[in-house]
């Protein structure tokens, strides 16, 4: 049964509605305004349907909708039509809704927007609690503020710290260095633009260069930070590894200062470059204009090269506590190694095998022309010698480096392993949307 009573607003009409209070100890709603109201019984409760610019308000929060109706002793008033939540500065706007007067919670359905003056947020369903200052969004959230959009399955925020945890597939992508990162749990922090993503993250930066050519850095780690402060850097920690078109390399840790060109290699690094592998105690990696210039060793510096694809098993090798790759024009043109140099290079005369050179000295210079060494040149304590073919063939082994290792393990990465790769290679879509999660290392 329902029971209907009417009551046309008038001036003395919206007089009485401004003081009519609905309570509950000491939880009280306002109606401050309606163009209309009707007084119902809905399956046994008693009810209201407010229907016209209908406006109330509860301690310090305003809600403001096209037509409400509300259980009076539940509490619940289920709203429609611009459905409007102001909190201080946070407003948070969706088609329908409803409100909680005993919890103080407003819940909020389709196309549900939430500003609070930093952030923006859009959502299919959002739910608000005024005590906690705490929000949570569901389905194609998406949020922004004035460095990055984050997209996730769904997100909780702390207004009072202005902390986003993202969960379910999640992607962020900053504007200011072109920078994606995917994964599956995110926590990011607005003040100090400091954030945190877990759970099989990979970054994506689009990096290009001069002539117009575009090249991508990929990077897995177990976990990766992201620090916009002045200096901004991307840190990968435990497992990573990178992939670039002309390098790649694994670390415990690596540190990538986005607007200084270098990456930072600690924990047991290893870098390849074309045919080259670099090992070292740590490893710092510098670009100009985006292009190589200068890999710098420190500590038990290692660098294997195959010597000939007509001879395997033969590596040319070259040691020292430190190293530094010179680059030009995309090519390395210099080694020099220092303190305790030592190097073993194949010989080989008209494509036939034809020994090997060992020497040590205090440095050693390399350079390299068209991608094979032009000259060799030892300072300080020289040592060398001449070990003929028929006594090395068969017997590689023996002349290796001190913690000679060639690994097979280079990480590898093609455009079909990256979902989103040709979205971030034309920079086509909305803030870069990437979809899936990359899996850069095999």
């Amino acid at each position: 049964m329902v029971i209907a009573r009417r009551t046309w607003a008038s001036a003395v009409g919206l007089l009485l509605l401004s003081e009519l209070l609905w309570a509950q100890g000491q939880k009280v709603i306002i109606l401050e305004n309606a163009d209309s109201l009707v007084g119902r019984v809905v399956d046994g409760q008693t009810a209201r349907e407010l229907i016209g610019n209908v406006r109330f308000s509860q301690e310090n929060v305003r809600v403001n909708c096209d037509r409400a109706l509300q259980y009076i002793e539940s509490g619940e008033v289920v709203l429609s039509g611009h459905v409007t939540v102001i909190e201080d500065s946070l407003t948070m706007t969706s088609a329908r809704g409803v409100y909680h007067r005993d919890e103080r919670r407003a819940e909020a359905f389709d196309e549900v927007r939430l500003d609070d003056g930093t952030v923006q947020l859009t959502a299919g369903y959002g739910e608000y609690q005024v005590g906690p200052r705490q929000a949570l969004f569901r389905r194609r959230v998406v949020v922004r503020d004035t460095a990055s959009t984050i997209r996730s399955d769904s997100l909780r925020y702390f207004r009072d710290e202005k902390h986003s945890v993202a969960m379910g597939h999640v992607v962020v992508y900053n504007r200011t260095d072109d920078v994606t990162i995917t994964g599956h749990h995110l926590e990011h922090w607005t003040p100090s633009q400091f954030s945190r993503m877990t759970k099989d993250p990979v970054l994506m930066k689009l990096e290009r260069t001069e002539g117009g050519r575009s090249d991508t850095l990929v990077v897995q780690s177990l976990i990766m930070e992201a620090h916009r402060d002045s200096v901004g850097r991307l840190v990968a920690v435990d497992s990573v590894r990178f992939v670039r078109s002309d390098i790649a390399g694994k670390a415990g840790a690596a540190i990538f200062y986005t607007q200084h060109d270098s990456i930072l290699l600690r924990g047991n690094p290893l870098l390849w470059y074309r045919e080259t592998q670099v090992s070292g105690d740590s490893i710092n990696i510098y670009l100009v204009r985006r292009k190589l210039n200068l890999v710098s060793v420190m500590g038990s510096a290692l660098a294997i090269s195959r010597s000939d694809s007509l001879f395997p098993g033969r590596y040319d090798q070259l040691a020292g506590e430190s190293m530094r790759m010179h680059f030009a024009d995309r090519a390395l043109a210099k080694l020099d190694v220092r303190t305790r140099a030592r190097s073993v290079y194949y010989v080989y005369e008209d494509s036939a095998a034809n020994g090997l050179n060992t020497s040590s000295g205090d440095r050693v210079l390399i350079a390299f022309a068209e991608g094979r060494v032009k000259s060799i040149s030892v300072v300080g304590g020289v040592e060398g010698q001449y070990v003929p073919e028929n006594l090395v063939r068969d017997h590689h082994q023996e002349y290796a480096l001190p913690g000679f290792i060639w690994r097979e393990d280079r990480p590898r990465i093609s455009p079909a392993d990256i979902p989103g790769y040709y979205t971030i290679q034309t920079g086509h879509g909305s803030d870069k949307q990437h979809t899936g999660s990359a899996q850069p290392a095999r």
